[in-house]
This record gives C-alpha cells, structure tokens and sequence, in this order.
C-alpha cells in the first residue's frame, strides 16, 4: 500500500527506527520516499524473497488425448508448467494436437502400449520404453528427457532400462514427498489430482462399494505425517491448498500429478483451475517442467 507520510508513526509492538528512509514495526516496514508519501512491505513476505530459496512447482498429466489441450490452454493461462506423458496407443490420430502441446509445455514418454512393465518381460518392457522414446521424438524432432512409469509400477530392473533409454528421470505416482529427488528415476510428486475423500464413479456418483474411501486412506498417512489441518480430510480443493502451504512454508517442490481424462469424468476443472489462482497468489514461487526441474538440480 502507499499513501501520504502521516505526521508521527506508532511502532506498535517493535522498536522504529528512523533513518530518514523506513519505519520499521513489528510486522512490516515502511519505505518513506522523498516526497513524504510511503510504502509498507510485509517483512515475512520480504524475507522470503530475500533469503528463501524459490518454491519449484511442476504439473504432470498422463495419458490422453482427451483434453489435453484443454489443459494445456488453461496452463498457459495462468503461466503454469507441465509435463504430459503420453503413450502412444493413447496418441492415435491426435499427434498434430500433441505438436501443439510441445510448443509451450514439455511431452514425456509413457510407453507405446500402456502395459504393466513389471508384469511383462525384459526384452519387451524395453521395447515399450525405448520405443516411446523414439516414436515422440520423431514426431517432435526434439530430445524426450522424461519417463512415466504405467499405474506407477517399477523395479531396479525397469528402472535400469529406463536410463538406458536415455532418459534423465522417471516420475511415479506415491505422493506427499516435497523434497527434491535423490533418485531420479524415482521421482514421487506431492498430491493426485482425484476425488477426496470418498472414490467416484462419475461426477455425481459415489463407488458405493469397499473402495469408497480408498482416496481418504491413501491420503491419510501424508495427512497425519505433513500435521495438515483437519479441512484437509474433507475435500480436495482444501487438500490441495493445505499442500501448497505446507511446501511454500517449508520449501521444496510442489508437483501436482494426474490423469486429464479424470478431470472431465470428475468435473474438476474448476477445482484446478482455483488451485492454480490461488498459488498463482504467492510470491517466490517457480514454474518448471518436470524435466527442467530435474535438471536444474
């Protein structure tokens, strides 16, 4: 905020320094120019952007086609970074609207058939990995750099044929890691985009079954050890936030993963698209790619 200089300035709780320049209180500074008008600056919002290392977020999107452009048009949006792993069978006839992701957001590799790698054998999950590589690669005629791996099934096996691939990273699907990876072909992201607490059928529909609250216990452990507040348990837009403030409050990478098709199949546009307004919000923030992020590590 900036107005006129008033005539005396309380300090409030904390000493005031007067210099000529700034007034400091107990929770912000004000900046005085010469013209007697001035300036407060939140001290913690200040002393983030001075001393804290930028908070990194990154979004991944697997499979498609299915609005995956609509995705990639509210990413740029609001200036958002993404990395979209695809398989090939999924691609079909849509590879010109992939060209266009490509052209503001990053494109992964997610195998050519979708299968299980670690159900499949060795000469043919290499096929699968090596293939994606190379088929996404002709068609953008750029490097491939990222790997993600089908229902986040992986060994030290499929690892190994993934950097022999050539790729430099691999992302999974365990989430409530904020911490940048010491693996990098065990890439865990921070939260699933997905119904909470209750698992769905459709937009309206609940899996009145035994896996009503898979989404609640897979979240749970994360919930209990982040010490997240209790909104939290209630719904996603509010697990998302508490996330977000949880990486931004104690540094790290926030990293949004999920599928696009289950956006529209949940009506969850608009619970992402506020989550993006809302960290879009916050100062000292970075937006990067999957594979940019890995390698600025």
């Amino acid at each position: 905020m900036k107005s006129a200089m008033p005539s005396s300035v309380s300090s409030g709780y904390g000493a005031v320094l007067r210099t000529g320049i700034a007034c400091i209180h107990y929770d912000y500074i004000v900046i005085i120019d010469g013209d007697g008008s001035y300036s407060a600056v939140d001290i913690l919002r200040l002393w983030k952007n001075i001393c804290m290392d930028k908070i990194i977020i990154t979004t991944s999107w697997d499979d498609g086609p299915a609005d995956n452009l609509r995705l990639t048009e509210l990413l740029n949006k609001y200036n958002l970074k993404a990395t979209f792993y695809l398989a090939k069978n999924h691609i079909g006839k849509a590879e010109n609207e992939i060209k266009e992701i490509a052209k503001t957001q990053e494109i992964g590799a997610h195998t050519l058939t979708h299968p299980s790698l670690t159900e499949i054998s060795l000469s043919k999950a290499e096929e699968e990995i090596k293939g994606s590589k190379d088929y996404l690669e002709n068609l953008l005629s750029r490097e491939v750099k990222m790997f993600s791996y089908p229902r986040g099934l992986y060994n030290e096996e499929i690892k190994e044929l993934v950097k022999r691939a050539g790729f430099i990273g691999a992302r999974t699907v365990k989430t409530f890691n904020s911490q940048p990876p010491k693996d990098f072909f065990s890439w865990d992201p921070t939260i699933h985009l997905y119904p909470h607490p209750f698992r769905k059928r459709d937009a309206k529909t609940f899996h009145l079954s035994r896996h009503l609250l898979d989404p609640f216990w897979q979240n749970f452990s994360g919930l209990v050890k982040w010490n997240l507040s209790p909104s939290a348990y209630l719904n996603w837009p509010v697990l998302a936030k508490a996330t977000f403030d949880y990486v931004y409050k104690n540094g790290g990478v926030w990293h949004l993963w999920g599928h696009c098709i289950e956006i529209e199949k949940y009506n969850m546009w608009s619970d992402l698209e506020n989550i993006f307004i809302y960290i879009k919000g916050f100062d000292n923030v970075k937006f990067l790619t999957n594979g940019d992020y890995l390698q600025q590590l």
